[in-house]
């Protein structure tokens, strides 16, 4: 099997692969994830090695010695194709987990906890004269931090929806009280750290399920109808638009190359404008519209189909 192919197979589906983690992170994420095989090295290990290299990178922002910026972009973009190894290599050695599933949905968290703060200090540096100028973009900082993490969040959810219609035993499509309920059950078996990622995992999919109301009401993971070839039609024909838009422009991919870039020019000012003003308008004037639209038509069209089924 050729490189390419080899690679393919890896993947969750190229449906729903952000186009720079198609074409960057993950076929990076493949090499560490080949290399690893036949090593004792764990997916687990690798989402840990993902975590400690997003912090490594924050320190080279914070500090200052030659090229710390480049070092630190560099360190970013190691840590991202990192997380991306960890769910490769678990579908390489057909051994992926909800323990897996949970650190690898926690790193993200916790990357971007030490990366984005050290960014912000950066963008301190360059607006804090006069003061009441720089407290201004720490302000505009926090709230594209907070509108780019709803970004994420929706993406993520659409992509597991997006897998439930299309992917053979996809299992990862849970709701936050399925995810609260396993936590209640292990918590007391698991070790601090783990118990810790556990506990952000259900915090995580908590604010999911919170945003979701607000982004889009009509849908909900408990509301699916179960996958048939019809419903799979369905799901295809009316949200095949807006999953293009959401795939494109909001996952955490797109989130860490620009982190990634703009930190490497040490121009993170710019990467927060764009974020603030074109990702904000489109993912509200453009996205929202038009996905409440074809959730709308979904269920109307599987209503029609469970309806001519009776």
């Amino acid at each position: 099997m050729g490189f390419w192919d080899a690679y393919r197979s890896s993947l969750k589906s190229p449906e729903v692969e952000e186009p720079v983690d198609y074409w960057l992170h993950r076929p990076l994420g493949y090499v560490v994830a080949r290399l690893s095989y036949p090593t004792p090295l764990s997916p687990n290990a690798i989402t840990v090695g993902a975590i400690l290299l997003g912090w490594t990178a924050a320190a080279c922002l914070w500090l200052d010695f030659p090229y710390h910026m480049q070092v630190g972009a560099l360190l970013i973009l190691a840590s991202t194709v990192f997380d991306c190894a960890d769910g490769q290599l678990a579908r390489m050695r057909k051994s992926s987990s909800v323990l897996g599933r949970m650190l690898d949905g926690a790193a993200d968290g916790l990357v971007l906890l030490g990366v984005v703060p050290a960014t912000a200090y950066r963008i301190w540096l360059r607006y804090q004269d006069p003061p009441w100028f720089g407290y201004m973009v720490i302000g505009f900082t926090i709230l594209t931090v907070v509108t780019s993490g709803w970004h994420t969040l929706v993406y993520d959810y659409y992509k597991n929806v997006w897998m439930h219609f299309t992917s053979d035993g996809y299992k990862e499509a849970e709701t936050h009280a399925i995810i609260k309920a396993r936590h209640e059950q292990v918590a007391p078996t698991l070790n601090p750290v783990i118990r810790f990622a556990s506990q952000l995992y259900v915090f995580h999919s908590k604010t999911q399920e919170d945003v979701l109301r607000a982004f889009d009401p009509a849908i909900s993971l408990d509301k699916l109808p179960p996958r048939t070839p019809e419903t799979e039609a369905v799901y295809r024909f009316h949200q095949a638009r807006p999953w293009a838009l959401n795939r494109a422009l909001f996952g955490v991919g797109s989130l860490m190359i620009g982190l990634t870039l703009s930190n490497a020019l040490d121009r993170a000012d710019l990467y927060l404008l764009f974020r603030l003003v074109i990702l904000n308008l489109l993912f509200f004037a453009v996205l929202r519209p038009m996905q409440r639209r074809a959730t709308q038509a979904t269920f109307t069209a599987w209503g029609d189909l469970k309806s001519s089924a009776e």
